[in-house]
């Protein structure tokens, strides 16, 4: 097994060993959105529903008894809150994603994926019998053109895959846009919704709130993880009803999975309660606030998500080891989860970060940004 070591020993040689870190100093490096994480809200919920008897393990997969009254009261809540005709519940969001392209593509079928997409989607396209077409990221013109070849070529449907809120650049898909070459070449648009859940849209309910409200889910399907802004674990998709059971039927991450624990299907009712309620509203306001500071101080596309780009992988990571030693936790993002030359600090705004320490953050950048310089 030495081709294990020489291999770990050649990503410590270029900056790119990853370990486990326990969570140390300020949070700037999660995906806690509104603060929900520890929420005292869904604190007292989990107690109040262990009081009550409420199972803690399901037990074996949702097709055997393992599905229960807390998943279908999320599912049914979920469904009415997304205004989708119908809402199945993943235990986690990478999951989710596999398991929907993994079923719902077939070989007769083109999938056309943005190149940022999530590592999640990137897997079930690749485990699809579907053929599938790399888009440059956000290119309306690269997705027409992909779109028009690959209907030349008559096939059984094609599928256009794309994140709202992008993972590691914080910028946004052109939703209209992708909708209407969606409608122009009879296409599916999947929409991961993973980094706009409960953040972005009118109510917390994504990027493609308002698409939805106009269109419907006729040829559209969202993707909502759950341990993101909602705070706990696991992921959403919403759809036609013909297609939600279709996925019930032939989706192997979901039919041969243990269901998500009851409890965790609890919380997450709770909190999208939250985010539909004046004070999931108010916590929106306030993130909204610090992005705008943001955006000011670091420049970037104003979301939550603030890529501080440094390029060199050493570089980046001595100058997160040194925020670190400030007291902050961020971290070094390198390939290959970002671009050669991309290594940067992500910057991971919350509801629950105050404006002093945001300030304070900047500063303490710009020092170790000069001391590098000079």
């Amino acid at each position: 097994m030495q081709r294990f070591e020489q291999k770990l020993g050649q990503l410590e040689a270029q900056n790119r060993l990853r370990s486990l870190n326990l969570p140390c100093g300020i949070d700037l490096t999660s995906n806690d959105y509104l603060g929900l994480a520890e929420h005292p809200a869904l604190r007292e919920a989990a107690i109040q529903f262990l009081q009550q008897g409420g199972d803690i393990g399901a037990g074996g997969s949702r097709l055997l008894r393992g599905h229960t009254d807390p998943h279908a009261a999320l599912e049914e809540y979920a469904a009415t809150y997304f205004a989708a005709p119908k809402a199945l519940y993943f235990a986690t969001g990478f999951q989710a994603n596999t398991a929907l392209f993994q079923a719902l593509p077939h070989r007769h079928d083109v999938i056309v994926f943005d190149e940022f997409v999530h590592a999640s989607a990137r897997e079930g396209i690749q485990n699809s019998a579907a053929k599938h077409v790399k888009v440059q990221h956000n290119d309306l013109n690269a997705f027409e053109d992909a779109l028009l070849k690959a209907r030349q070529k008559n096939p059984q449907h094609i599928w256009i895959a794309v994140e709202s809120v992008y993972s590691m650049d914080g910028d946004i898909a052109p939703l209209e846009e992708l909708y209407a070459l969606a409608e122009k070449f009879d296409a599916t648009l999947i929409i991961d919704e993973a980094h706009g859940t409960g953040v972005m849209g009118p109510h917390g309910k994504g990027v493609s709130e308002d698409l939805v409200m106009k269109h419907g889910y006729e040829r559209i399907i969202t993707l909502h993880t759950c341990g993101k802004a909602l705070g706990v674990a696991g992921g959403l998709v919403c759809a036609s009803a013909d297609m939600v059971d279709y996925l019930i039927n032939t989706a192997r991450g979901f039919i041969y999975s243990t269901a998500p624990l009851p409890l965790q299907a609890h919380l997450v009712k709770t909190a999208l309660e939250i985010c539909a309620s004046e004070a999931g509203a108010e916590r929106r306001r306030v993130l909204e606030k610090l992005c705008q500071k943001a955006q000011q101080f670091f420049g970037g596309p104003g979301t939550h998500i603030v890529p501080i780009v440094i390029g060199d992988d050493a570089a980046c990571a001595d100058i997160a080891q040194k925020l670190q030693s400030d007291g902050y936790d961020i971290r070094a993002i390198r390939p290959p989860t970002v671009p050669e030359g991309g290594s940067r600090l992500r910057l991971s705004l919350s509801a629950s970060l105050s404006d002093d320490v945001l300030s304070g953050f900047f500063e303490d950048f710009k020092k170790h940004q000069q001391k590098r310089a000079a």
